[in-house]
């Protein structure tokens, strides 16, 4: 089975990709490679690129064939591309996300990285790298009708946030093994600097240890964050040791119904609070890198 890689800007997919390439054997093929290289024989960036790109279907179309080419291969493949999770079904799907400043900072720092806008800091490539998302998105919806849902559309959601390329990889071999073999395996993995925690840090010591390796935080996502239903005792354990990522089971989004009479955004307006939120951060010596708005 092949693996196709897809994700936020900045998250690391096609270091990642590349790293597997290397474990497994596989061949590589990235689609953003392709475009940025058609983008420099136009001289233009791949924010200016992308725009031309809505007006010249021709270039999908060249690049998709490229995709739809490797389902006939019989030698694996590591997909580094938006869409090669449409067009191969027959792929293990794994969606990457990183924090915005973690990824705009990543992709300032890349030297390697051609083609790619002038940004003057973070919050600048933030705003960049937000448009050319919009961009492409609103491009696949328009040419192919193809609107991704991140927990529905994919076999692993991996944050790369607070973790190294050596441990995303690990990780999503260890996946892709028990994916292969028909064992169970928690689907999201999200960094703990992602989590925002809904009960006082003193409350903790009120909860039952989990001692089983595999649990996984009951969480819940409102707007563009995601909260601490229950298993505050294991996210302490979790900031304790500096895990890289967490499982977290996605118990409902937004509107969306937790229990009886228990919706998602009355949960969070009801019980996150800012200041609890800096109290963790002081107990636990970290900072996380945006504060969510209510």
């Amino acid at each position: 089975m092949h693996f196709s890689i897809t994700g936020d800007l900045g998250s690391g997919k096609s270091t990642v990709a590349k790293e597997i390439c290397k474990r497994l054997n596989f061949k590589y093929l990235s689609t953003g490679q392709i475009q940025r290289q058609l983008a420099l024989e136009k001289g233009m960036n791949t924010l200016e690129f992308n725009k031309f790109t809505d007006d010249n279907k021709e270039i999908d179309d060249y690049i998709d064939q490229r995709l739809k080419d490797i389902n006939d291969q019989k030698e694996p493949y590591v997909l580094d591309s938006r869409l090669g999770w449409h067009f191969v079904k027959k792929s293990f799907k794994i969606y990457l996300m990183a924090i915005e400043e973690v990824a705009a900072s990543r992709v300032l720092d890349d030297a390697k990285r051609i083609g790619e806008p002038v940004a003057q800091d973070i919050k600048a490539k933030i705003a960049e790298q937000q448009e050319r998302r919009k961009s492409e998105n609103d491009r696949f919806e328009k040419n192919y009708g193809v609107k991704p849902s991140i927990f529905n559309d994919f076999d692993a959601i991996i944050d790369s946030s607070s973790a190294s390329i050596e441990e995303v990889t690990d990780l999503i071999v260890d996946l892709y093994t028990k994916h292969q073999n028909a064992e169970s395996y928690n689907k999201i993995w999200l960094s703990p600097l992602r989590i925002m925690p809904t009960l006082p840090v003193e409350a903790i010591e009120d909860e039952i240890a989990v001692t089983n390796d595999d649990a996984a935080l009951n969480c819940v996502l409102y707007k563009k964050e995601f909260y601490l239903y229950n298993g505050h005792k294991l996210f302490s354990n979790n900031l304790q040791h500096k895990s890289p990522f967490i499982p977290v089971r996605l118990l409902a989004k937004n509107s969306e119904v937790i229990s009886e009479g228990l919706s998602v955004d009355a949960f969070v307006n009801n019980t996150f609070d800012i200041a609890r939120l800096k109290d963790w951060e002081k107990k636990y010596d970290f900072n996380y890198f945006h504060y969510p708005t209510i």
